[in-house]
């Protein structure tokens, strides 16, 4: 399998890079909550890299624990937000979702459902980004991309969540 042909169009090899699709779905994680094709941007302005520093590494396992046991959950580091590398994003093998988790604050955030959704944000806030033109109408486009993106994924929405926050900042 390769890269979607629409991810493609807008995104070279270089700017791509491949994710653990087929052990991902031997695992059990249901293959329509994965993006389509095996490969995923490396890097989407102002919202997304899968450049990280530190220790952590693309894909690495992590468990989010309680020092009591009475929270377990194991995630799977997806990339992060480019100008805060303490921001990562995980993906939740058991549920699908995907959540922002500060390292530093050590708080949990939804994102999108799960990673089907999440790179299909990515790919069209990468489209949006392309075609800006500057603040005139960035508004009213930034509207229009968020409806079109609660039609996806009305959960990326929900109060508290990161994408409100993306929208907030793009709208003002």
């Amino acid at each position: 399998m390769a890269a979607s042909a629409r991810f493609r169009a807008l995104w070279s090899e270089d700017e791509m890079v491949p994710y653990p699709r087929g052990p991902w779905v031997e695992a059990g994680m249901p293959a329509p909550a994965l993006p389509e094709g095996d490969e995923v941007p490396l890097d989407v302005a102002v919202v997304y890299t899968a450049y990280l520093t530190g220790d952590l590494k693309l894909y690495d396992p992590i468990r989010l624990t309680t020092a009591t046991g009475s929270l377990d959950i194991p995630l799977i580091v997806i990339g992060a937000v480019p100008e805060d590398h303490d921001l990562l994003y995980m993906l939740d093998p058991g549920t699908g979702d995907v959540v922002l988790f500060d390292l530093t604050g050590q708080e949990v955030q939804g994102v999108n459902s799960n990673y089907r959704c999440f790179v299909e944000f990515l790919y069209r806030f990468a489209q949006f980004v392309e075609a800006d033109e500057g603040k005139p109408d960035r508004a009213d486009k930034a509207s229009a991309l968020r409806e079109s993106l609660a039609a996806i994924d009305q959960n990326a929405f929900q109060e508290g969540a990161w994408w409100p926050m993306v929208f907030d900042q793009l709208m003002s």
